[in-house]
Order: structure tokens, then C-alpha cells, then sequence
């Protein structure tokens, strides 16, 4: 019962957080996300069992080795992934493959820390099922790995490496997958946080911005048309560093205009566009109407 539970919640677990990874774009909020899913996954998956326990030493193993490590791989996961993507360099190739080699660097010597452990994981191996993945055990030995003091109803002495193993694994995957894109030429710029990334100022008038941003909000173009225009406008200034002011003054401002269009700034745009695409077609320019 315990097991199919817990299959139910992990394929929950990983369909939220693909939805996540392919949906949220700031790495932060990406990662603040995708913590508080694994937490609260692994919140529901402790009290199950806590709740119905094991049928036996065997279902307690299987547990704590396979089921246990399968939800906790993805907090470590998450937490790296956003480590290495805000550190990626801005821009130069040769820096991204120098930092993603660095990288896979780090991975293979915590493996040859834990090369015992990690053989163990590797082969599936089963002779020290009973002192790796049984609560309550306290053996001190050298077969014993070092691990941060774990909450004892909840972990054994390995779960929590072999979580480390598997989201270890999978970073190795992705780095080795950017590095064969990077020296094939075809890997998109990586764009980090730090302060080799170029930083975007907003340098037009504010209203402009607030008529985008109303623009935004009644198209339905954020969160599925679910984001409200409060926290649009909040988005907007926290990105481009502006104070673009209460939402319902600036649109009484752009409904009142009487020398400009209403909707000035995106009839800009769309006139900026179009004279682009003639240009590019070789047709004849545009007048300030949009009329050849």
C-alpha cells in the first residue's frame, strides 16, 4: 500500500516540477517553487509512514534505499542546478566550458570521497542493506559515511547519500549534455546572475511601460492570464529598476490622453515592426501613419 502510494506522489511530484522548470523563468522563483514541492512531497510521504509503518525489515529497506531517495534527489538537484545556472558566465564560450568542466570536477571528486558508497550505489549491491538503510542504527565504522544529523524517524545512515548519488548522476548528465553543445557551437548564450551578466535599464517614459503592462494583463500573456495587474507592475519594476506607480492612476492616464493615441507606445511598436518587415521585403518606407 505504502509503495503505491508513494508512486503516486513522486509522479505527482515530478510532473509539478517539470511544469515548473518549463514555466518559471527566473531561476530564483524557479528554485523557491521547486523546493516547496519536494518539502511538501516528502512532508505528505513522511506521514505515511508514519502513519502505517513497514511490513517488514525488507519493505524498510526498499524504502529508505530506492522510494525515500527518489523525492529527496530532487531538493538536492534543484538547489545545485540553481547554484551552477546563476554562476554560468556571461557569454564567452570558452569561459561556459572552462566553468562546466570545473563543475563536472567538483562532481567526480565528491564520488571518490564516497568511492565505497558510491560503488555500493552503482552495483545495487545488498550485504550492508541492514546497517545502511535501517533506522536506529549507530555502528561507528569506517563503511559509515559522514552525514548531517538527519531527523531518526525519517533517515538512515545512507538515504541521504544515495539521494546525492542519483541527483549527482543526473547533474553529470546535464553538464556533459552542455558541454558537447558548447564545443559544437549550438548551445545558446547561458546567462548567469552575477556581475558579468549586462544588466537591462528601462530608458523610455514610465507610461510606456504601464501601457505594456496593462497590454500584458488583458491579452492573458503571464501565468496563463492568472497573474493580476498589481503584481505585473511589480514584476516590471523589480526588473527594470522603475517605479512605474499605482496601476489605477497610470491607466486614468493613458484613458484621458487627448493629444496621443490611447494606446500610443504599442502602436509604436507595431509601426517599428512593420517597418522593419518592409525593409527587410525591399517594399517602400512608411510614413509616421504606418501608410507607404
Amino acid at each position: 500500500m505504502l509503495k503505491q502510494m508513494s508512486a503516486r506522489l513522486l509522479a505527482e511530484l515530478e510532473k509539478d516540477l517539470g511544469r515548473v522548470s518549463v514555466q518559471v523563468v527566473d531561476p530564483l522563483d524557479r528554485l523557491v517553487q521547486s523546493l516547496k514541492l519536494t518539502r511538501d512531497a516528502l512532508g505528505k510521504l513522511k506521514a505515511m509512514v508514519l502513519a502505517q509503518g513497514f511490513e517488514d525489515e525488507d519493505a524498510e529497506v526498499d524504502f529508505f534505499k530506492r522510494v525515500k531517495p527518489a523525492f529527496y534527489c530532487h531538493q538536492i538537484y534543484c538547489t545545485e542546478m540553481y547554484t551552477m545556472e546563476t554562476g554560468v558566465p556571461f557569454g564567452d564560450k570558452e569561459q561556459q566550458v572552462a566553468f562546466f568542466l570545473d563543475e563536472l570536477a567538483y562532481l567526480e571528486r565528491y564520488f571518490k570521497k564516497y568511492a565505497f558508497q558510491y560503488q555500493y550505489y552503482l552495483l545495487d549491491a545488498v550485504d550492508l542493506d541492514g546497517l545502511y538503510f535501517m533506522r536506529g542504527k549507530v555502528i561507528q565504522s569506517i563503511l559509515m559515511p559522514n552525514v548531517p544529523d538527519l531527523d531518526p524517524v525519517f533517515s538512515t545512515p545512507m538515504d541521504y547519500l544515495f539521494a546525492k548519488f542519483r541527483a549527482f548522476d543526473l547533474l553529470k548528465i546535464f553538464l556533459m549534455e552542455k558541454l558537447v553543445l558548447l564545443r559544437e557551437g549550438n548551445a545558446p548564450v547561458l546567462v548567469g546572475m552575477g556581475a558579468d551578466s549586462e544588466e537591462l535599464r528601462w530608458t523610455g517614459e514610465t507610461i510606456n511601460l504601464a501601457e505594456l503592462g496593462y497590454g500584458l494583463f488583458h491579452s492573458g500573456q503571464l501565468n496563463n492570464g492568472t497573474a493580476g495587474i498589481g503584481l505585473i507592475f511589480r514584476w516590471l519594476e523589480e526588473k527594470f529598476r522603475v517605479t512605474i506607480g499605482v496601476p489605477a492612476k497610470r491607466f486614468a492616464e493613458i484613458r484621458s490622453r487627448k493629444r496621443l493615441s490611447r494606446t500610443h507606445f504599442l502602436e509604436q511598436m507595431i509601426d517599428a515592426l512593420l517597418r522593419k518587415m518592409d525593409q527587410d521585403d525591399g517594399l517602400p518606407g512608411r510614413g509616421r501613419d504606418g501608410e507607404r
